[in-house]
């Protein structure tokens, strides 16, 4: 094994700055899928690297939990981890499933088809403002901005609190504070703060609802049995981290692709009914999220490796998306690859609620986006340091007015 693969720290955010160490990764596949991995602030873990394994730990949270150690790669302090299993991510079944039912009620397939329209709208009006700058951020005016907008008008988050929010969220992902001590301290008070925030919301919809899907989830029974505001605000933190961040790594690093082939970027300017399979190309090869904690619930074994009880088995969606194993020519960005059966929205029954929303709110800008002309990269991406969801800070781009 290299020296680079047998020596990469994959819990430091610093690996990721400037991309994913896909070389490494293709070593630890191919001679040690399953590697422990030693930690600078904590007790080591276990990589699982190659596509089968990964996708064998996700479905089965009967060995591999989400709630006895929570999600998180860092250990949290137990009052943190006890606040963290409320939410769906940090839960297993039977929770899971129940919360799980509860949420799929609200936020089923029918609100989602519901939205196309007001999408498309937001989509079309948001990049139109841009035109006769001949560029913008992409980064921030556009991939930031759509999701965040879409979240907190399904969620019914007033339009002067959002940006504040967001930050919560970048806070909570995407550190620049080295000290791990430090940062973990950090993401939990952004964590309290929003999880104050959906509280108060939720109160103020339990008094009066309204059409929103934060009414919805706080008056919607399942079995008789409902929300309750600890599990709301869980939750809340839950969609809108979700569904704002993850979104806009996917733009974001789904433009830079199109940037990068321009044959394929006009491929797709001729024919926009190649979209969706090109989205799901865009989310095979760029991975919005970098890995997912769980911990074993008793001796097992992956990929012949032994694991004890209460270990840490931390997958990596990047290694399972370009296993060659799976994708025949793994590194190259092919839009009519079939099938295609990334992780890259998870597997099992953590898979992303909110994938349908992402999917159409990608389909939308870029559609827009196609329409424009010249358009061009006019700064190298400047990237997020984080270990947990992918981000790009700035994109800037130029475009004919």
């Amino acid at each position: 094994m290299s020296l680079d693969a047998g020596t990469i720290d994959l819990a430091d955010p610093d690996t990721y700055t400037n991309g994913i160490p896909h070389d490494a990764f293709r070593e630890l596949r191919a001679r040690e899928p399953v590697s422990w991995r030693t930690e600078r602030n904590g007790r080591g873990f276990w990589a699982v690297t190659r596509y089968r394994d990964v996708v064998h730990v996700l479905r089965n949270p009967e060995q591999f939990s989400s709630a006895r150690g929570g999600i998180l790669l860092e250990d949290p302090p137990p009052q943190f981890l006890a606040r963290l299993r409320l939410s769906m991510a940090n839960s297993d079944p039977p929770n899971h499933t129940a919360l799980r039912r509860m949420v799929n009620k609200a936020l089923n397939p029918r609100r989602i088809a519901k939205l196309e329209t007001y999408v498309a709208e937001h989509a079309r009006e948001l990049i139109a403002q841009f035109r006769p700058r001949g560029g913008c951020d992409f980064a921030t005016d556009i991939a930031e901005e759509m999701p965040v907008f879409m979240i907190c008008e399904i969620l019914g988050v007033p339009a002067a609190d959002r940006r504040a929010l967001y930050a919560l969220t970048t806070r909570m992902f995407n550190s620049e504070i080295v000290d791990p001590d430090a940062a973990m301290r950090d993401k939990m008070a952004a964590a309290g703060e929003m999880r104050a925030y959906g509280g108060s919301l939720g109160a103020q919809r339990r008094a009066a609802p309204v059409d929103d899907l934060a009414s919805e989830l706080v008056t919607s029974e399942v079995d008789g049995r409902k929300l309750t505001p600890e599990e709301f605000e869980a939750f809340f933190m839950l969609v809108f981290n979700a569904g704002s961040d993850t979104t806009r790594s996917l733009l974001c690093y789904g433009l830079n692709l199109l940037l990068e082939h321009p044959d394929i970027a006009e491929r797709l300017r001729r024919d926009r009914s190649l979209l969706p399979a090109a989205i799901e190309e865009m989310v095979r090869y760029e991975s919005p999220v970098i890995q997912m904690r769980r911990t074993a619930t008793r001796d097992t074994e992956v990929a012949g490796q032994r694991i004890a009880e209460n270990d840490k088995v931390v997958v990596f969606f990047p290694s399972a998306n370009r296993d060659d194993s799976v994708f025949t020519d793994p590194d190259r960005f092919d839009i009519d690859r079939t099938p295609n059966d990334h992780v890259g929205f998870g597997f099992g029954p953590h898979f992303c609620l909110g994938a349908p929303l992402a999917r159409l709110e990608a389909k939308h800008v870029f559609e827009q986006m196609l329409d424009l002309g010249g358009l061009a990269r006019v700064a190298p991406p400047e990237f997020a340091r984080t270990n947990f969801s992918r981000g790009i800070r700035h994109l800037q781009i130029a475009f004919e007015r």
